[in-house]
């Protein structure tokens, strides 16, 4: 077994006993960004055991958060459907290790794509429309990620999305949305739908780009994440999450014991 898949390993033991374990990256000599998401790439593997992906996420979309960090570009990951919840969910907070919540817009394609999209308006004729999301993430590392290579072969850290009610994506402008996050009526986070490469659109765009012109095809049906718009908020049990995207709508889930 080569190191890549021992590394993958490792990881889907932490997730599946929910006993988080230490850097993937400097056990594994994962020394670049190509080396962790071949990790990402067998751990999801094995996740998926031969069912196909949800979709697909991104991470770091907001310009400011790439600079601090150096990276030239956003990161990505893969959505599982097993772990996809619709608004109103309850999800059992004891099925993570240690959940936190992002705000974020998503997408679902209507169409399969196999070549690039030229533009925006391209983008918006292939999709079924847009909607408010929850991404739950979920770390297999003791206190979270410390490195880059540690959160993408971890998948970006995905536990699970919850979805809201799909609109059609050129009924609502993105460029400019505020949002919020509630926990049990409290707000705790807010944010901009324009951190996301100033439009999740271009977000969507430019992954779904990345993706085929990397022979990777999507497929009618697969949602997309465009990233985090209000920071990371840790979440309990008994908790009630909600998010507020005024024109977009807004969604609601709880976390049982």
């Amino acid at each position: 077994m080569s190191h890549i898949e021992q590394a993958a390993e490792a990881l889907l033991e932490a997730r599946s006993s929910g006993m988080p374990r230490g850097s993937i990256a400097t056990e594994y000599a994962l020394t670049d960004l190509a080396s962790a998401y071949a990790v990402q790439h067998a751990l999801i593997a094995r996740q998926l055991n031969g069912a196909r992906p949800a979709g697909y996420k991104l991470g770091l979309t907001d310009a400011r958060a790439r600079a601090a960090l150096g990276v030239a570009e956003p990161l990505r990951g893969v959505l599982l459907a097993a772990n996809e919840y619709n608004d109103g969910a309850t999800l059992r907070h004891a099925d993570f290790i240690a959940p936190r919540l992002e705000v974020e817009v998503a997408m679902r394609l209507a169409r399969d794509i196999e070549d690039p999209l030229a533009d925006r308006a391209e983008l918006i004729a292939a999709l079924e429309g847009v909607m408010p999301a929850l991404e739950v993430c979920d770390s297999a590392y003791e206190g979270w990620p410390k490195s880059l290579a540690d959160a993408v072969a971890d998948n970006l850290s995905f536990g699970a999305h919850v979805l809201g009610q799909c609109v059609a994506a050129d009924s609502v402008q993105l460029d400019d949305l505020p949002v919020a996050l509630k926990l049990n009526g409290e707000k705790v986070g807010s944010g901009n739908t324009g951190s996301s490469m100033g439009n999740p659109l271009d977000a969507a765009l430019w992954l779904i780009n990345q993706m085929v012109t990397a022979g990777q095809h999507l497929r009618n049906g697969d949602v997309i994440m465009t990233g985090a718009l209000a920071g990371m908020q840790p979440v309990a049990a008994g908790d009630l999450a909600e998010v507020e995207m005024g024109t977009l709508g807004s969604l609601s889930c709880r976390f049982s014991g």
